[in-house]
């Protein structure tokens, strides 16, 4: 059935007639009576019986009608409402997000975006940048949270910038750290490379490696032991507070930086709930 088999029912069961339903649809009456037998052999069953001067439904018809009539006055209600203004924004829609900003920066903004849009539903999936951005690209998520700039052509919006520091238990002169054993955090490969890059750019011989792990707090644990030193974004060591930290510079003495980005798709503002959370988003990182 289609919408033009309910407009069908409907009116045959107001006019009971044939002839006088094909007037008021502009239908000949033998594009009807196909209609009506296809639907017999849809249902299969009879759901009408044809008299010399007019139409009779059968029970089976009438319960035909009765579901016809339901159904389109749902459908006239939720046109209604569809159509109808609201100052109430709605919205379900998943975001992916680094586990970093997550941590430090999103958790605290979320619970006044419930407040303010109790209505909108968001489910986030936090982890390493690299493989989520990778994941936004392929359709999963409409808007990504995510460390390093890429070559996004659609919409993009630069959140924070901060150092990458050096972190150790006790403080660390930066010409001897190739004797001092290092805790590698892996995980993203872009951030790997370019501590590589820095490393190699100031020291011949390769670090001394102690441990690897792909949690952040399991490297800082680490190296609050004592074990070693670690190269971190800045706020990593928050919940760290006792930890010496150092920010990186290239050799011509330039910070050594980490943005994390917003990435969205054109077509958010047809998404009020997206919308409102993007708007959200931005308006609290408005200086960058």
């Amino acid at each position: 059935m289609d919408d033009k088999d309910f407009l069908l029912i409907k009116t045959l069961y107001e006019e009971k007639n044939i002839t006088h339903a094909a007037k008021r649809l502009y239908i000949s009456q033998p594009a009807i009576s196909d209609r009506l037998k296809r639907l017999e052999t849809e249902f299969g069953c009879q759901l009408f019986i044809r008299q010399p001067r007019g139409i009779l439904f059968t029970s089976q018809g009438e319960q035909l009608v009765q579901y016809v009539t339901r159904a389109d006055a749902d459908y006239q209600k939720l046109r209604k409402q569809l159509s109808a203004p609201t100052e109430e924004i709605y919205g379900n829609f998943s975001i992916a997000c680094s586990d970093l900003f997550a941590r430090h920066h999103l958790s605290p903004l979320l619970q006044e975006f419930k407040r303010k849009y109790p209505a909108v539903t968001l489910t986030i999936t936090s982890g390493f940048s690299t493989p989520l951005y990778r994941e936004f690209l392929e359709g999963r998520y409409p808007v990504c949270i995510v460390r390093g700039e890429h070559n996004w052509a659609e919409h993009k919006k630069r959140l924070i910038r901060e150092p990458i520091c050096l972190f150790s238990k006790d403080p660390v002169e930066m010409k001897s750290l190739p004797q001092h054993p290092f805790i590698r955090c892996t995980g993203d490969p872009s951030l790997e490379s370019l501590l590589d890059e820095w490393w190699y750019a100031h020291y011949k011989e390769p670090p001394c490696l102690a441990a690897r792990t792909a949690s952040v707090e399991t490297c800082l644990k680490l190296v609050s032991t004592g074990i070693g030193f670690t190269f971190l974004s800045e706020s990593c060591g928050h919940g760290f507070p006792g930890l010496c930290s150092r920010p990186l510079t290239s050799t011509r003495g330039i910070p050594l930086q980490r943005d994390t980005w917003l990435y969205y798709r054109k077509n958010y503002q047809l998404l009020p709930g997206l919308r409102a959370f993007i708007q959200y988003i931005e308006s609290h990182f408005d200086e960058n």
